[in-house]
Order: C-alpha cells, then sequence, then structure tokens
C-alpha cells in the first residue's frame, strides 16, 4: 500500500466512522474502577468480593449474594463437590454468623460458615482469584494443607476463581469463571434494586461494567469493535504496525542497563534476557543444554504488566544440578527451596519481582525505565552481591 493510499484509509477513519463514536461515548462513561486504574489489580478485585459476600457489610444485600454465590458454584459443580452437601444446605444455612477473612495466611478469600448443633453444618470454602497472575510454586497445595489443619471440622471447599474457569493445577481445587461473577451482579441490580442505594447501585453497576469491558468479555463492545475493523481494516493494521511496544522497549532498555554492571550477557529475546555475574560465570563449569552452555544463570521475564528476575538451575548434567540445588539448600536466607523438590528441567531459586501490574500505569517508559533500574539496583547490590560472595567461599568445584 503506497503513502497516499495509507493517507487515505486513516483520512475514511477519522472522518467516517459512526460506530467509532458510538465505542467512545459507551467507553467515555466515568467508571471509578478505571479512574483508579484498578481494573486489573487483583486484590481490588478480592477486596471488593469480600464485601459483597459479606453479609455485615453495608451494601444492604445482606446474605442474597453469598447464598446466590454458593448456589451457583454448587450447581455447576455438584458432581465433583463433597457429596454430604446439597444445593439446599446453601439456601437454608444461617449466614447470620459467618466470617469472610481477607488474605488469612495468604488464602485470598476464606469464607467461614458456623452451624450451631450436630444437625448443622460447618463449612470453610477458601477462594483462590486469579485475574492476570499465575499460580504461585505449591500455593494450593499449602492453602488446603492449612484448611485441612485448621479446620478439621469443617466441610471444605477449594474454589479457584479465574476470569475464564481455568483448570486448577492440584486436585481438590474446582474451577470458577468471573462470567457467574457478572452474571449474579445483573441479578442483583435487577432484582434488589429497590434495597440499594443510589451509591452502592452505581458502585456495583460499575463494577460490573468493567467486569465486561475487561475480564470476561461485553457482547455489544465486541461487536461494534468488529465492524470498526471489518470497515477500516486498513487503517487499523497501519495504526498498529507502529503502534508502541512496551515489552520491545522494556527489553532493549534491561540489555543496555546491564551493560552497566560487572554481567556477562548470554541470549536476549524481548521476553527473555539470560545473563550471570562473573563470579558464577567463572564458578560453574560449562556444561549445560543452553546455547550458552552452562546451568546456573539469571534470566530477566519480561511479559505484559510483569517483569521479574530469576536465578535458575537449567538443563544439563544431573550431578551438577543437585549439587547446585543442595548447595542453594544449605542457604535459605539467600535462596528459595524449602520444601521443594529440584524440578527436572528449570527450578528457580531467587525469584524478584521488578515491575508489577500495578507499576505499569499509563505505559510511561521513562518512569517505568526509572523503577526497574532502581529495583535492580538494590537486588544487584545486596542479593546478587551475597550469592557471588558465597560461591566465592563455599563453592568446591
Amino acid at each position: 500500500m503506497g503513502d497516499s493510499e495509507e493517507i487515505r484509509a486513516l483520512e475514511e477513519f477519522v472522518l467516517n466512522n459512526p460506530e467509532l463514536e458510538r465505542l467512545e461515548g459507551m467507553l467515555d462513561t466515568f467508571n471509578v474502577f478505571e479512574t483508579l486504574k484498578i481494573v486489573n489489580v487483583e486484590i481490588k478485585h478480592s477486596n471488593f468480593l469480600a464485601w459483597l459476600l459479606n453479609p455485615n457489610e453495608n451494601h444492604s444485600l445482606d446474605s442474597y449474594f453469598l447464598r446466590q454465590f454458593l448456589k451457583k458454584f454448587y450447581s455447576e459443580n455438584k458432581e465433583i463437590i463433597d457429596s454430604e452437601l446439597s444445593l439446599f444446605d446453601f439456601e437454608i444455612f444461617d449466614y447470620a454468623d459467618v466470617e469472610i477473612r481477607r488474605e488469612w495466611r495468604n488464602i485470598d478469600l476464606l469464607i467461614l460458615i458456623r452451624g450451631e448443633g450436630e444437625e448443622n453444618k460447618k463449612v470453610a470454602i477458601a477462594i483462590e482469584n486469579k485475574i492476570k497472575s499465575p499460580e504461585g510454586d505449591d500455593q494450593l497445595i499449602r492453602y488446603k494443607k492449612i484448611l485441612d489443619k485448621e479446620f478439621q471440622d469443617y466441610r471444605k471447599l477449594f474454589i479457584f476463581l479465574t476470569p475464564e474457569g481455568l483448570e486448577p493445577s492440584e486436585d481438590g481445587w474446582i474451577p470458577f469463571h468471573y462470567e457467574a461473577i457478572a452474571g449474579l451482579l445483573e441479578d442483583a441490580l435487577k432484582y434488589k434494586k429497590d434495597y440499594l442505594s443510589d451509591n452502592v447501585y452505581n458502585f456495583i453497576d460499575q463494577y460490573k461494567t468493567i467486569l465486561r469491558r475487561y475480564i470476561v468479555g461485553n457482547g455489544e463492545i465486541e461487536d461494534i469493535c468488529r465492524k470498526i475493523y471489518s470497515k477500516h481494516q486498513k487503517a487499523l493494521d497501519l495504526i498498529f504496525e507502529y503502534k508502541p511496544d512496551l515489552e520491545l522497549q522494556i527489553s532493549e532498555y534491561l540489555v543496555e542497563m546491564i551493560s552497566k554492571y560487572n554481567i556477562i550477557k548470554y541470549s536476549s529475546s524481548k521476553t527473555y534476557i539470560a545473563f550471570s555475574t562473573d563470579v558464577i560465570d567463572k564458578k560453574i563449569e560449562k556444561i549445560g543444554s543452553s546455547d550458552y552452555k552452562t546451568l546456573f544463570y539469571y534470566e530477566f521475564i519480561n511479559r505484559p504488566k510483569k517483569l521479574q528476575l530469576i536465578l535458575r538451575i537449567g538443563r544439563g548434567d544431573k550431578d551438577i544440578r543437585e549439587k547446585l540445588y543442595n548447595f542453594c539448600i544449605k542457604k535459605p536466607d539467600l535462596f528459595n527451596v524449602s520444601n521443594r523438590s529440584l524440578s527436572p528441567k528449570y527450578h528457580a531459586v531467587v525469584s524478584k519481582t521488578l515491575l508489577s501490574t500495578n507499576d505499569y500505569g499509563e505505559g510511561d517508559i521513562e518512569l517505568l525505565k526509572h523503577r526497574i533500574e532502581k529495583n535492580f539496583e538494590k537486588i544487584f547490590n545486596n542479593e546478587m552481591k551475597e550469592i557471588d560472595r558465597y560461591f566465592e567461599e563455599k563453592w568446591i568445584e
């Protein structure tokens, strides 16, 4: 497509686009969650759900949302839920003494239903809420063990809540999805409107809107977007071609940044940048299975809305891998290897977050560079130097 044709396509996109104006009108409505830039902040979703699920909070829904949530969850998963619980239990439970805990023992949400007397059933329900972040190592196993130990006389349910209803990695956890949450919110707004103050109604409605817009999809918005793309494909493809690539900008900066330190770069791509300190590079024999022939190295992992620094044992000679693993076990204040056996391919012994979802904000690359360098400098001058000293003093080849 020549320059003049590209300009005509862009002009047509700007001048003849009623669907775009309609879309902008829908998106321009004030929404507190968008204004505060917390749409994808997992902890805020958990806080909102804890508020709604608690019958004693100031939303005026009493136990309505909690009851509907549990009945919906049960109805979708009754084939795999403890047979001693039934849909009717969740309808007739006395929710007057229910307790909702946030981040108790790091569990996102914990619902405790305490019945009185032998005929009543006590239930402990753990909810692990994942919006964008992946599962942590052994996270679900740990939480299940905690509940099994702390609530021995309770029936227990383990809910793995994600936008898509993804399967959890561990048995015993049951998937649930945000489409159900959005539907329950719509029902609450429809059937309980007369009980809600204007502030509470608008608050719930705005949360429902961001769920539909960013988490589970909005049929009307998706239809408008498809029409706009179909009609203005050339212009939009051209715009996308020149769209700033934030992950690429971060990757290029990481390569530039580590050149200032006493660091040996092994390889780099947009997502992965592998490197080592001079000490570790000289100490560890080059017998790995990677292109740079080492099985112990640092790596930046640069993903959308998250930047991590990992020190990992890679693929390679089994004896050297086990030697490295056992060496790290002896220094738990430096390496996170406790209660985890050596993984067969890649095993992270250090994991640091340089940028989390909240840090990205508007995607200001200069601000992100500043945060990256500040965080990396701190890690380099503390943990990484301590690791170097440990290898210099204790590693025997």
